[in-house]
């Protein structure tokens, strides 16, 4: 079973979306999902205030690993932005409850699209080191 650190966080199970995970050299230290998965973040009111937001935006994840995940967003997030994440892996179980660090922003070329890098710090109430 592939989980996200901790006891507590077992409910967060990655096989239990039925993606297959990545075949390729792997050169990450967890494996990730190949299946995108639906997910809702906002800007952390932990942030200052201007940046912090209340309304969650939904996103599609294209990599999701027991360390963090990636996805694409029309908003410019600074690097060391924390986030509230809600990761529903099913609709028959309530969302995974994290936050996470913005790690890494790539402008997508051509458009007004950033890719967004984030690694967990807290899984459902449980600091991750």
């Amino acid at each position: 079973l592939y989980n996200l650190r901790g006891e507590k966080a077992m409910k967060l199970q990655l096989n239990q979306i039925g993606a297959p995970m990545y075949n390729g050299v792997e050169r990450r230290k967890y494996q990730r999902v190949e299946k995108p998965v639906i997910i809702r973040f906002r800007v952390s009111p932990d942030n200052d205030r201007e940046t912090a937001s209340s309304q969650w935006d939904m996103v599609a994840v294209h990599d999701l690993s027991n360390g963090g995940l990636f996805f694409n967003s029309s908003y410019n997030i600074q690097d060391g932005t924390v986030l509230d994440l809600k990761i529903g892996l099913s609709t028959s179980s309530d969302p995974v409850m994290c936050t996470g660090k913005v790690t890494r922003i790539t402008k997508q070329p051509h458009t007004s699209i950033f890719g967004i890098a984030a690694a967990f710090k807290e899984i459902d109430g449980e600091i991750i080191d």
